[in-house]
């Protein structure tokens, strides 16, 4: 039997005692749904690596939230970036395999930042065949040894056919309260994080969330056992995430140094709070999907609306797991697309919807560095749209190459 703890809004269908929608659901010893099969995950084996690409004929948007390239030139060696830029200032180098993109649009690779049951060849390859080129899984919740499951992704990231997987290891959280990995004490927070850390896991995630279902009475962490884990997470090189789904408790986030919240309130957010995100430095993966899974997607709209006009930096993640929750249709294995759609919904531009996939989901996942751009010294993760996101997002689907690594592990040109 499968104890499965979706670290996703479940359960925000009714008023409860207390007068606000129902917050998350947790153990469910019964998941027994087979996985969508809505996504094809075609089983090519990748293609041979070049020593150089050069991509040509294709219009740049490179994640910087600068003004797109026409006719640019993006030359990869090996599994970097090399040069970039318009067709006239870039010379291809002798020998390379060139690339004509048609006329498409040349794009990073795309992040979805929150997402579950990512320790899957199966999923990682669907992922990696839509063009999400890396996904950070935000809290296990299989029942299979940590080890064993970091041995895994460790294993899949020497192969480009599988996307990039990150992982936030177990969700830390007060004993009986929302999570899999309990404390009780600051020490025993310190604790935790410090061997999280030691076992591999790429972030820390806490819970700050006192209800599921239809209770409203799970354990709160203490302030000082939160202070102790964002402390420790940072002395130990890694970011914080927090899953909080209430005004108050990303205030406590904020307040506490958490470095993104996994999950966008339903209930408004008072505005100091938004300028404290601004000036932290916060950023905020709203995960929209879920919430209309709920019919709770109304106010967590609005919040998106407002975080976004006063410079709250949005990166993008959809919630995925493969049980989705109550059955909504729209976690999206592969590009996704409903998440999107709802942050054009919340006045998000298309150009300000990809740098949420791209440049601010690379920094969430502490991978801004080495991804999320189309610069030189960047890794070669690349998506090739056949037509213009900017227009349409829609484009996105019409996958005409995806680049992982330097390596083409999608080709739908012919």
């Amino acid at each position: 039997m499968r104890m499965v703890l979706s670290g996703v809004l479940a359960a925000i269908v009714a008023a409860t005692v207390s007068g606000r929608p129902e917050a998350f659901p947790r153990w469910d010893d019964e998941a027994t749904s087979p996985v969508p099969s809505a996504v094809a995950t075609p089983s090519q084996s990748a293609i041979a690596a070049s020593p150089v690409l050069a991509l040509i004929s294709g219009t740049l948007i490179d994640g910087t939230g600068r003004p797109p390239i026409p006719d640019a030139v993006v030359i990869v060696r090996g599994d970097r970036i090399d040069k970039v830029g318009p067709r006239g200032s870039v010379r291809i180098p002798a020998g390379a395999t060139v690339i004509d993109m048609g006329g498409g649009t040349i794009l990073p690779g795309f992040i979805n930042a929150h997402v579950h049951d990512a320790f899957s060849e199966r999923n990682l390859e669907a992922w990696a065949q839509a063009g999400v080129t890396t996904v950070r899984d935000e809290g296990i919740i299989s029942s299979r040894p940590l080890p064993e499951l970091l041995a895994l992704r460790d294993r899949l990231a020497a192969d480009p056919r599988y996307a990039r997987l990150v992982s936030a290891g177990r969700m830390i959280a007060p004993p009986n309260g929302y999570g899999l990995l309990f404390v009780v004490s600051p020490a025993q927070a310190q604790k935790a994080v410090e061997d999280e850390i030691a076992s591999g896991v790429d972030l820390i995630k806490f819970s700050i969330e006192d209800g599921y279902g239809r209770r409203n009475d799970l354990p709160l962490p203490e302030p000082a056992s939160v202070a102790a884990i964002v402390a420790a997470a940072h002395k130990g090189g890694r970011l914080v995430s927090a899953h909080v789904t209430e005004a108050a408790f990303l205030k406590q986030a904020v307040d506490a140094g958490a470095d993104d919240v996994g999950h966008m309130a339903w209930d408004p957010v008072d505005q100091d709070t938004i300028a404290k995100m601004v000036a932290r430095q916060t950023y905020v993966t709203p995960t929209i999907t879920v919430l209309d899974a709920y019919g709770a997607a109304d106010g967590a709209l609005d919040n998106l609306r407002r975080f976004d006009m006063a410079g709250v930096k949005i990166a993008l993640g959809n919630d995925y797991t493969d049980v989705p929750q109550n059955n909504f249709r729209h976690f999206e294995l592969g590009m996704p697309m409903h998440e999107m759609s709802r942050m054009v919904d919340a006045g998000m531009t298309p150009m300000s919807i990809i740098v949420a996939a791209t440049k601010h989901a690379a920094h969430v996942c502490q991978l801004d560095r080495t991804l999320g751009t189309v610069e030189p010294g960047k890794l070669a993760d690349l998506l090739v749209s056949g037509g213009d996101p900017i227009r349409d997002l829609k484009a996105l689907t019409a996958v005409r190459l995806v680049v992982h690594a330097g390596v083409v592990i999608r080709d739908s040109r012919h």
